[in-house]
């Protein structure tokens, strides 16, 4: 018999007996419970007990639906018995967060608080948080809520601090704090900075970084996932600052450490430093020495890279083609054509060279425009065995782009006889070309390569830009289509996405991607509300532009170019002759952002044409006690405004407020009050702001000169006219123009003085001035007015002479009046003559 045999039967003798007995007893216990029925009863179903109950059984979702509505009511007790058949169960997890995220969609969860005590516990609490590292911040603060009212434990805490990290630089830092005082682990602070370093929440990770040193001390795990997050992040000074903590501490970094150091301090420049590390760390691996030919190579130290890489092949290590592409790419770097031509000689002899080894190479010939030398290394590649790829061409058609689009068109067809297929970079860099020299034919073209790829973001960006550039909303929307291949569009494609479906009228589509955006509020950027306001913009949408201010309000004060959107949105009601919304949106944002005298100014230059004056002044007020100094041009437009209206004795209080903020008057200003005075015929006025006039060292012009001699001509006062005109321009060194000249001829008429206005006719030719149309209308209509048809009949022979056309019906009037006094004029004159 066996040893195995043997101890079977040992145990059976043991244990055999019982081992019978109790598999009869469960056997037999299994019959009768299967069988067993209650006295007086038959057995009922779930769909008969429905029946019963005058209902169906609810689905998981109704029972949702169901506890909602109880909790809307205030009814929590129900609502948890909806959900578990009783009101005093706790609530599965899995049911919490599918109750969470209902309420959610309906911004009611804090209606979880009228659940009954106990229904949420620690355990599904700690299930709702650990959902929560999925959501955006919003969903996180909301649980954070719930969980600091119900029930919070460090477990909870925890997650919630990943949830965080993952969120951004949007956590405060009172929430960051509370969570702290819980004391959390080492682990989960280090499961934290990872996170901190995906989403590049630089601030958290050095709060979490900070208390951990208060517990334990600087430490080798945190302090190299602090500087992961500086990594990330692409702050390589604040990562260089990590290794003089490390060692201030006496923690000596590990060989993953020392590479991310040393490539800390390449990339910041300071390559002493990374000189120092690599010495430091003794015994470098691969990585570190191709960090340090990396930035002997910035540096535009070729042979210190090339020492490193004779270092190297010294050295027992085994040295790949990735090494020596490192090394060639130093000499590329420093452009030593002569090294890299050494270099890549020995690489093919070793048998170390591939396709991005040649790449390389070309890059530097055609940084010096070395096209036959490409051309030769094209050959020689091909000799080698290692054709050329799609990177190879696209190097040289982006060189060829930056010079002519028509040869690098000609490199990607030789491309394509070569056999190589474009790819998407490729018809990014030659849609590139078009932004500098935009073209139909040429889009077509890249829209017709695009079409046998699969577009990525950057071409689609491209293409997009190209198509607003040429306002073409026809391939626009082609473009657009395409918009469904991105899987995981960026925070860019965004901006371009919703800028083309503004500009493609397509503003549903715009919408839909912004609610997405506002929704997950970690994303929303100033490149996006931009986007947004361009969009509302190219459709001419004032009423959207509006809600998009109302629905960014918070988000506006860290938005540096909201007061521009506000300025775009403003003019663009202005041609839209929509002031009333212009308003409600100065309403809106007026707390949030800081708007400029600009922008004030157009607002009220706005109010002041639709004759709104009252409100004019309510916003120069507000302009004010939000010191918002006004200037000049906000003024100029108040007071043109309500000299114009007449009241001009608002006009001058504005003019004395001027004063006080030392701010000096223009000539244009002036002479808009005189105007207004002169109207009015309010002579002693006039002259007084005239007086003030010369006092603030205004001269007057000619300008001026026309709003006087009108004033004095409505008062009678010829002399007068004549006596400023003859004044004003030797006083003030200025030449009278025709205006002036036509408006003392007008004077003279209305005067009743025609010679008068015809020797100022004579005059005028004389100062050698020339007569414009409106002269000879003014001449012409005194000759009608007083019947003169001699005169006239002059005024139109010298119009046709100097070529000025006069008013037709004028014109018309003169030959009817010449006509009737035709034989008085003699035989230079032909009344009857049709012509």
């Amino acid at each position: 018999m066996t040893y195995a045999t043997k101890l079977a039967v040992a145990l059976w003798e043991e244990v055999g007996i019982e081992v019978v007995l109790l598999t009869c007893f469960c056997l037999g216990f299994s019959i009768l419970r299967s069988q067993r029925k209650p006295i007086g009863c038959k057995k009922i179903s779930v769909s008969e007990n429905a029946k019963r109950q005058g209902s169906r059984p609810l689905s998981p979702e109704n029972r949702l639906h169901r506890a909602e509505e109880l909790l809307n009511d205030g009814k929590g007790g129900e609502a948890l018995s909806a959900l578990t058949g009783s009101s005093s169960s706790p609530l599965p997890g899995s049911i919490l967060v599918a109750l969470f995220e209902a309420l959610r969609q309906r911004g009611n969860t804090q209606h979880l608080l009228r659940l009954p005590q106990g229904a949420i516990t620690a355990w599904n609490g700690l299930a709702l948080a650990q959902h929560a590292t999925s959501r955006n911040y919003g969903a996180v603060r909301e649980v954070h809520h719930v969980a600091q009212a119900t029930v919070m434990t460090t477990a909870i805490g925890e997650a919630l601090l990943k949830a965080y990290a993952s969120c951004g630089e949007a956590t405060a830092p009172e929430v960051l704090e509370s969570l702290l005082e819980l004391k959390p682990s080492e682990a989960a602070l280090l499961m934290a900075l990872g996170l901190c370093a995906q989403s590049q929440s630089v601030r958290m990770a050095e709060r979490l970084a900070i208390y951990a040193k208060q517990k334990k001390g600087v430490t080798l795990p945190v302090s190299a996932s602090l500087l992961k997050v500086y990594s990330q992040a692409k702050l390589w000074d604040k990562a260089c600052s990590v290794h003089q903590e490390l060692k201030n501490a006496g923690v000596i970094p590990d060989t993953a450490t020392y590479g991310a150091l040393i490539k800390a301090a390449v990339e910041a420049g300071r390559h002493q430093l990374a000189q120092d590390l690599f010495q430091e760390s003794k015994n470098p691996d691969a990585m570190n020495v191709m960090s340090m030919i990396r930035a002997a190579g910035r540096a535009g130290d070729v042979p210190k890279a090339l020492e490193l890489l004779r270092q190297l092949e010294l050295s027992e290590r085994q040295i790949d083609t990735t090494t020596y592409n490192c090394a060639l790419e130093a000499c590329v770097a420093g452009g030593d054509r002569r090294s890299a031509d050494t270099l890549l000689q020995q690489m093919v002899k070793v048998g170390h060279v591939d396709v991005v080894s040649y790449n390389t190479y070309i890059k530097l010939l055609l940084q010096g425009h070395l096209h036959k030398e490409v051309h030769k290394t094209l050959q020689d590649m091909r000799k080698q065995g290692i054709p050329p790829n799609v990177v190879t061409y696209n190097s040289i058609i982006k060189e060829a782009a930056a010079r002519d689009i028509t040869s690098a068109w000609d490199i990607a067809e030789e491309m394509q006889r070569e056999g190589i297929q474009p790819d998407a970079y490729t018809a990014s860099i030659l849609g590139a070309g078009l932004r500098r020299q935009p073209s139909k034919a040429g889009l077509d073209r890249v829209l017709a390569l695009t079409s046998q790829l699969q577009p990525d973001e950057v071409l689609v960006n491209c293409l997009l830009d190209i198509c607003i550039r040429l306002k073409d909303r026809q391939r626009l929307r082609q473009v657009l289509l395409w918009r469904a291949d991105l899987s995981a569009p960026s925070a860019h494609a965004f901006v371009m996405l919703i800028r083309a479906f503004g500009h493609a009228q397509q503003m549903d589509e715009a919408w839909k991607i912004w609610r997405q955006l506002l929704a997950d509020e970690k994303v929303l950027t100033e490149d996006i509300f931009m986007s947004m306001v361009d969009a509302c913009l190219a459709s001419s949408d004032m009423r959207s532009l509006l809600e998009v201010f109302q629905e960014v309000r918070s988000w506006l004060p860290g938005f540096p170019r909201a007061t521009v959107a506000f300025s775009l949105a403003v003019k663009m009601a202005m041609q839209l002759q929509q002031l009333d919304l212009a308003l409600e949106l100065y309403e809106e944002t007026t707390e949030t952002i800081i708007l400029s005298v600009v922008t004030y100014n157009t607002l009220i230059d706005a109010l002041v044409q639709s004759g709104a004056l009252k409100r004019a002044m309510e916003l120069f007020h507000d302009m004010t006690r939000r010191n918002v100094g006004p200037d000049l041009i906000t003024f100029s437009i108040l007071v043109k405004g309500f000299a114009s209206a007449g009241d001009l004795e608002t006009a001058l209080m504005l003019l004395g407020q001027m004063r006080c903020l030392q701010i000096q008057p223009d000539s244009i200003l002036f002479n808009t009050i005189l105007n207004g005075c002169a109207k009015r015929q309010m002579r002693a006025l006039t002259e007084q702001v005239l007086a003030e006039m010369e006092n603030a060292g205004v001269a007057p012009s000619n300008f001026t000169l026309s709003i006087l001699i009108k004033l004095y001509g409505r008062c009678g006062d010829l002399k007068a006219a004549f006596g400023v005109v003859e004044e004003y321009p030797k006083r003030f060194k200025f030449r009278l123009n025709a205006q002036v000249y036509t408006c003392l001829m007008s004077t003279c008429i209305w005067s009743g003085d025609l010679p008068m206005a015809f020797d100022v006719y004579q005059t005028m030719l004389q100062d050698g001035c020339l007569a414009d149309g409106k002269t000879f209308d003014t001449l012409l209509m005194g000759c009608l007015k007083h019947q003169d048809a001699r005169r006239a009949l002059q005024v139109v022979r010298e119009a046709a002479e100097f070529g000025v056309s006069v008013n037709p019906e004028m014109l018309e009037s003169a030959v009817l009046m010449v006509r009737e006094y035709g034989p008085e004029l003699g035989q230079s004159c032909h009344p009857r003559s049709k012509k």
